[in-house]
């Protein structure tokens, strides 16, 4: 066989090579596993309790888009704790105080005439705290109580739950999922009734929800609503 011969073949095979390459990498692009979790623009991931007689304190781990608003597309989002704090009436001053990693927090809290219930709301991740103690002053009467954390190593992660809805879901991300992302947003909540639940909500761009309820240990789905 002459030498030319034997370059051209050379060519002809690298040519080939270089056209198989150029044509499989936008399919593997475009087939690459999305993370469903970095469109998560709600997220409560730690609920911590305390309860006496007449007060009925919940601590939140939360994590919210700023500006909120439901319309299918993820915004950036910060980390903060949500405090409620339920007392036998909202006529009177209160106060909380906690400290977490040498920082104080605190202050009065105000009162929602809707839900009838104090709240508290600070910068702060209280994704994994196992126990807060918190001092409260309701009306010049203080008590301490320690809120602790309703999670076990039972119970599932936020991204593992999602995972878990992704998987039973399939034909719905599908829906909104191509080679540019996810076309829509995602809500997710930890619950406690007696026991731990999740709420999930995906958003699409037009501000349709599809809700589902989701057992906080085993993520069988036991609820879906879509508005």
């Amino acid at each position: 066989m002459q030498k030319n011969d034997i370059n051209g073949k050379k060519k002809r095979f690298f040519r080939t090579a270089l056209f198989s390459v150029c044509f499989i990498l936008p399919l593997s692009a475009c087939s690459k596993e999305i993370d469903y979790y970095e469109f998560v623009s709600e997220s409560r991931s730690n609920i911590l309790l305390a309860q006496t007689e007449t007060l009925d304190l919940r601590v939140y781990a939360v994590e919210k888009e700023q500006p909120y608003a439901a319309d299918g597309i993820k915004r950036e989002t910060s980390a903060r704790t949500e405090i409620r704090l339920t007392a036998p009436s909202g006529d009177k001053v209160c106060t909380i105080a906690f400290s977490v990693n040498g920082k104080d927090y605190g202050g009065e809290m105000s009162f929602d005439n809707v839900k009838t219930e104090y709240y508290y709301f600070c910068t702060l991740d209280a994704s994994a705290l196992q126990t807060l103690d918190c001092t409260i002053d309701y009306g010049g009467e203080t008590t301490l109580l320690q809120a602790t954390t309703v999670r076990t190593e039972n119970t599932l992660t936020p991204n593992g739950a999602l995972k878990t809805l992704c998987e039973t879901e399939k034909e719905l991300f599908s829906a909104l999922t191509d080679e540019y992302g996810f076309a829509g947003e995602i809500h997710l909540r930890l619950i406690y009734e007696e026991h731990p639940y999740y709420y999930l909500g995906v958003i699409d761009r037009n501000g349709n929800t599809t809700a589902y309820l989701m057992n906080g240990e085993t993520g069988k789905l036991l609820a879906k609503r879509e508005s």
